[in-house]
């Protein structure tokens, strides 16, 4: 029995890898730690934590490494950043016959958290005035460096933890409040999705 946890834990440890990647060949994002012999089988709900942007870095793209202006992070972009995250982990978590998405602590609970450490934005949050009547289109929105952590719940002992970069968008439109919602929707919807599909596995789903 205990091989059996320890294929499955090693299983959902691989599944985990793609956490940050949209495709698994586009990026390969490998987990920081993973405790041996967890059994996944026993987590059958989530807590969702908020998301941690207490402490997150705006970085300037290279190729604005000359602006002396200041680029800063306005706090209501970064509520609503978390708004959009909630939404699309419940959204993608407990939609469809899923998981629970619980706010106490239990047995069968999977404490999720993610952190951003980083956000670097290809323009500049809020315009750039000699962009002022152009229409600019660039490859997604920028790159965001976080961190993800999978807990017990009960005992908030830590089971697995991933941190990598990842691009918001993979497509080319243009830079706008719209499209950059939409592009960090979809990151975030990726992201519950991998841990969605990785859970239905391990319960045979």
């Amino acid at each position: 029995m205990k091989s059996e946890f320890i294929n499955r834990g090693k299983l959902l440890a691989g599944l985990f890898v793609l956490l940050f990647s949209s495709t698994a060949f586009a990026q390969q994002v490998e987990p920081t730690w993973v405790k041996e012999g967890v059994n996944w089988e026993q987590y059958s709900k989530f807590l969702v934590k908020p998301l941690n942007i207490d402490d997150v870095k705006l970085v300037k793209p290279p190729w604005a490494a000359d602006d002396t202006s200041e680029w800063t992070l306005e706090i209501q972009d970064l509520e609503a950043i978390q708004a959009i995250f909630r939404d699309a982990m419940k959204d993608v978590l407990s939609g469809k016959g899923g998981y629970p998405l619980v706010y106490l602590d239990g047995k069968d609970v999977l404490e999720v958290e993610v952190e951003l450490l980083s956000i670097m934005p290809w323009l500049k949050p809020g315009g750039d005035e000699s962009l002022d009547g152009y229409e600019v289109k660039t490859l997604g929105s920028g790159e965001i460096t976080a961190r993800a952590e999978l807990r017990d719940s009960t005992t908030r002992e830590l089971l697995l933890m991933i941190e990598g970069d990842k691009a918001v968008g993979e497509k080319y439109s243009e830079f706008t409040v719209a499209n950059n919602v939409s592009n960090i929707e979809s990151m975030f919807r990726s992201f519950a999705t991998r841990l969605r599909n990785s859970m239905d596995r391990v319960h045979g789903k």
